[in-house]
């Protein structure tokens, strides 16, 4: 459950490197880079991540809304000259977020909602953000160099909180979820500067003190419907030995005192609270010294007593609660095991406190990694996410699919198995159009003349996202239309068994339809233009992480995949040696749709979106023939390529029971260079050939053997 935002215990540094800064005369390590969560949506589906990045002797400061499926983000953007954003509230499905940036002509008060920035330039001073409400309702603080004033944000128009009678200053912690009140501190003539906890009321916009039992208290939490307010109070005591205490306070029942987990010395604080009020939690001093998670359930009739739980620790010295369910029923936050090193924890009565290693090891999940920190809970308790170890961000569940997701291991597999689908039938066009047919100056007729061939190729890829096998077939019939101009029919089949970086396989079998023709232009210079239809069925098995153990969920699909080329070619352009130089340049394009699935088996399936990808290659490049014999030729090829497409398709789905998702695609490498040689022979009335191609990394397999017999009659 998010109650509010609350700043991540740990920075999770990104960098080896740290900034030693001064302080107090001694030395401490500052991280280069950094991150913590700040908020996450009460479905658990996404969260707010904050990263620190020190350039140029300044901090440089990224908001990134995070899916807890998959680990894809959306970067908040900024407009130029805005500096140190700031963002304080996020509404409960995480659409809507609210905070203040600085530029050189002063503070701006934002919104960020569908992708978009609202903003404000009425601001004449600093703006606090405290919360966003269901309905839109921004709660906030604006300061003045000698006051401050609690205001809502709603439409584009700021309304302040009504300073009437003794009020002097507001000032705004927290909205309820339905907006309907503001809860806060204000402070009144007569009170030496001291404030107190505040309600808002914004329908009949009355503001009242509502401390009975402090010296200075604040409203830090209200609940739903605004009808329950929490925060924390102190009283004064000699020689700083003041008392810090946490209050509920609600209508009927007036403010009142939780209570300590130690003698009356000890302190209280305050995390959060559950939705309807009737529960709290927190860090309390205890009389060993240490600092407890506590859990704080409120009576059930006004005047009656509540009951306050130590939670205890997992072995260790010290926890503390972080964040509670919306219904109050379990708790998370970090605690110290036995060896006094921190660890995440959940807890419920059912189980009392719990690491998240234990919870998930309880549902039958193993993992390698351990967890520091436990920060946010869902609303119904089966989505933790924190802080592992190793310094990354991790999704816990447990219920009808459990386990626990490192975000910079999983989401990776999500777009390996899609991108590899559509990149091998859009791969797959290319091939055939520059390889299996990539040499049509050899297969030129007469007019009335005729050819038959067989075609086979078999490879070699390995590219960013997977490996393995390909090969192909391919029977076609040539025909002289009229001198100079020849036409070619081509009915192929294709298969490829592609192994995952991250375990698993993408396994393609389809078939094609290939037109061709070749005319003379003049001058030696042939034009060929040429298409491509292709259809294939693809069966994946995406393997993942779940914790420690590897996992497999499968699915079925097809592709329907359609290409075009353009080519020229200089036959025999110039002859170096008795080689025969052939220069050509084409550019192709295809375009590939594969049908939405969903995956089947596994702890964390995916229903994939229909995916449409296109690539359109340049390609320059000379075939090479010099006569070894009067039967004998050896054959060469050299081509650069180019294609102008820079990232692949999008990946978006749902992963089911959590969220739906949306990954942008992986860079492509634009240029590649590929290399041929091989040779051909005169045999049994016609011609065999043989080549065997490289390329660097690029959209092309790694090596492939081309091999052709080809009668003309």
């Amino acid at each position: 459950m998010m109650q509010g935002f609350v700043s991540g215990r740990y920075w999770c540094a990104v960098s080896a490197l740290a900034l030693m800064v001064g302080w107090g005369g001694q030395a401490w390590a500052m991280p280069v880079a950094a991150h913590e969560i700040v908020g996450m949506s009460r479905d658990g589906s996404v969260y707010l991540d904050r990263q620190m990045a020190y350039e140029n002797n300044d901090y440089v400061v990224t908001y990134r809304l995070v899916s807890t499926a998959n680990g894809t983000s959306v970067t908040i953007e900024f407009p130029p000259g805005a500096n140190n954003p700031y963002i304080a509230g996020m509404s409960p499905d995480g659409s809507v977020l609210a905070g203040v940036y600085y530029t050189d002509s002063g503070p701006k008060a934002f919104i960020w909602k569908n992708g978009q920035l609202t903003f404000s330039s009425t601001l004449s001073s600093f703006l606090n953000v405290a919360g966003v409400s269901n309905n839109g309702i921004v709660a906030g603080t604006q300061f003045d160099p000698s006051s401050s004033n609690a205001l809502i944000w709603q439409d584009g128009r700021f309304t302040p909180a009504p300073h009437d009678g003794p009020v002097t200053s507001t000032s705004a912690a927290a909205i309820s979820l339905d907006g309907s009140t503001v809860v806060g501190e204000v402070t009144s003539s007569g009170d030496n500067g001291h404030y107190h906890a505040m309600v808002w009321k914004l329908a009949d916009q009355s503001v009242f003190n509502i401390d009975t039992l402090y010296d200075r208290s604040s409203a830090e939490f209200v609940s739903r419907d605004g009808s329950v307010v929490a925060g924390e109070g102190t009283h004064f005591g000699q020689d700083d030995q003041d008392e810090y205490r946490v209050f509920r306070w609600s209508m009927l029942g007036g403010m009142r005192d939780i209570g300590t987990l130690g003698d009356s010395g000890q302190y209280m604080s305050l995390s959060a609270m559950s939705d309807d009020g009737s529960v709290l939690v927190g860090t309390g001093g205890v009389q060993s010294g240490a600092d407890h998670a506590y859990r704080y359930v409120a009576p059930a009739q006004p005047n009656g007593t509540g009951e306050l739980t130590d939670l205890g620790t997992l072995g260790g010295q010290n926890s503390y609660a972080r964040n509670v369910s919306a219904d109050g029923r379990y708790v998370v936050g970090y605690a110290q095991n036995a060896e006094n090193v921190d660890r995440g924890f959940r807890w419920s009565e059912a189980t009392g406190m719990q690491s998240i290693e234990q919870w998930l090891s309880a549902a039958g999940v193993t993992y390698n990694y351990a967890t520091v920190d436990a920060e946010f809970i869902s609303d119904d308790g089966n989505v933790v996410t924190g802080l592992t170890d190793e310094g990354n961000i991790y999704v816990a569940r447990v219920g009808a699919v459990s386990g626990i997701i490192d975000e910079a291991k999983f989401f990776p597999t999500v777009v390996q198995a899609a991108s590899t689908s559509v990149q091998n039938n859009v791969g797959n066009a290319n091939t055939i159009m520059f390889g299996a047919q990539g040499n049509p100056m050899r297969n030129l007729l007469t007019e009335g003349q005729r050819s038959v061939w067989g075609t086979v190729d078999g490879g070699y890829d390995n590219s960013d996202l997977s490996e393995g096998g390909l090969a192909l077939g391919e029977f076609g019939f040539g025909y002289g239309i009229a001198e100079g101009v020849t036409a070619r029919f081509s009915v192929g089949g294709t298969y490829s068994n592609q192994d995952l970086d991250a375990g698993g396989s993408v396994r393609q079998r389809g078939y094609y339809l290939s037109p061709e023709v070749s005319t003379h232009l003049g001058s030696d210079v042939y034009l060929t233009l040429g298409g491509y239809l292709g259809r294939s069925s693809i069966d994946t098995a995406r393997g993942y992480l779940n914790g420690s153990s590897q996992d497999y969920s499968n699915g079925s699909t097809h592709a329907d995949t359609w290409g075009a080329k353009i080519r020229f070619d200089w036959l025999n352009a110039a002859n170096i040696g008795a080689t025969d130089i052939t220069p050509y340049a084409g550019l192709s394009y295809a375009r590939t749709k594969v049908d939405g699935y969903t995956e089947t088996g596994g702890s964390f399936p995916v229903s994939y979106d229909e995916t449409k990808d296109h690539s359109t290659v340049l390609r320059i490049g000379a075939d090479f023939v010099h006569p070894l014999t009067d039967t004998v030729r050896l054959l060469a090829k050299a081509e650069a390529d180019y294609q102008f497409e820079k990232h692949a398709a999008t990946t978006s789905g749902t992963l089911i029971g959590l969220n739906d998702f949306s990954i942008a695609g992986q860079d492509l490498k634009q240029l590649w260079v590929r290399g041929g040689l091989g040779a051909e022979f005169d045999a049994g009335g016609g011609t065999a050939s043989l080549m065997v191609n490289a390329t660097t990394e690029g959209q092309d397999p790694t090596v492939w053997v081309r091999a052709n017999y080809t009668v003309k009659f």
